[in-house]
């Protein structure tokens, strides 16, 4: 049996007499023309809104994920910002941010793991910091969650978000608003809605009663983002359909057809379960890579085993996550703790 690890696989030699069950993604045909399907989705958008309303706008925000997702940036930004040229709006006036969340922002000398050389030429790009004293404070939700926000992204005339959607452990799944509702929020925004996590409905597949999702799309309305252009690749990260339009709207529908692909019948629970995040750059840090035990452990039997494949070249990751993971002796302390 081979599964992704990295950039390449590992053959994993599966002991006689096991029973094996294979659980992957529905196999659904890649779209045959990627640029086609970006182009066409930027055009038939969903939810009633469109970019040429903004025809003329002043100045325009563009979040795209860091190198910890695989957002196929190359493939959709020279789409949209061809887009951008035809409702007037001059490359000056155009701001790429690459949305970090929590994690550190990425260094300039990184920037070309995620946008083409072009892009990085004619357009202004910077990352953002959570922790930054410039981030301003632009509201609160319904649920207590103060939202701080990046100020290129406030202060720009139309605000897009860049980004996959693909299911999540507890927001349920990506897309819509959450590439800069989280992307470019502050640190006490991101980890008060992160703190939702324990609530029962705050599960990988779950949208409708899920405090962290409905929290997030609060703080997305607060932030004020316009505009969507979300994709869904299969396991290979081959782009399989493009969803541009209000993020909201983005979300539901785009997520509806994720679940189309990625939700699998499965027939027990079992004894071991041996799970790949996806290769990389979803096992680039532990941090990252321990989102694919959210995913097994619903399957595995109780006292069972899981085997996490994961390469994790950048080590653990998140530092936060490191100092206070490190500060405890045994698993039973950090539940305790939590």
């Amino acid at each position: 049996m081979e599964m992704p690890l990295g950039r390449g696989k590992v053959a994993l030699p599966l002991p006689s007499g096991w029973t094996i069950e294979v659980l992957r993604p529905h196999a659904v045909p890649p779209a045959s023309d990627p640029v086609g399907e970006v182009s066409r989705s930027l055009e038939n958008t969903v939810g009633g809104k469109d970019l040429d309303r903004y025809r003329g706008v002043k100045s325009v925000a563009i979040a795209v994920s860091d190198e910890t997702r695989p957002a196929p940036n190359s493939l959709i930004l020279p789409i949209l910002l061809k887009k951008m040229e035809a409702i007037g709006v001059p490359r000056s006036s155009i701001q790429i941010l690459i949305a970090s969340g929590l994690h550190p922002p990425l260094p300039s000398s990184r920037y070309s793991n995620i946008l083409p050389a072009e892009i990085l030429k004619d357009y202004a790009v910077s990352a953002h910091d959570a922790k930054s004293p410039d981030l301003v404070f632009v509201g609160e939700t319904t649920r207590g969650t103060r939202v701080y926000l990046n100020p290129l992204f406030k202060k720009a005339g139309l605000r897009i978000a860049v980004g996959l959607i693909d299911p999540h452990q507890f927001v349920g799944y990506t897309g819509g608003v959450k590439c800069a509702a989280v992307g470019l929020a502050g640190a006490q925004t991101i980890e008060h809605n992160h703190s939702f996590l324990f609530h029962p409905q705050a599960v990988v597949g779950e949208i409708q009663n899920n405090p962290v999702r409905q929290d997030l799309e609060e703080v997305g309305k607060i932030m004020g983002v316009d505009f969507a252009v979300n994709v869904v690749l299969d396991e290979t990260n081959r782009l399989l359909k493009a969803f541009c339009g209000d993020p909201l709207e983005v979300e539901k529908v785009g997520s509806e057809f994720c679940r189309t692909v990625y939700e699998v019948p499965v027939s027990r629970e079992y004894d071991v379960v041996v799970a790949s995040p996806g290769g990389y750059p979803k096992d680039i840090n532990l941090y990252q890579a321990q989102k694919g035990l959210a995913h097994a452990t619903p399957i595995v039997r109780q006292g069972g085993d899981i085997v996490l494949l994961a390469e994790c070249p950048d080590g653990h990751g998140e530092e936060e996550f490191y100092e206070t993971m490190k500060r405890f002796r045994s698993p039973q302390e950090i539940f305790e703790k939590f």
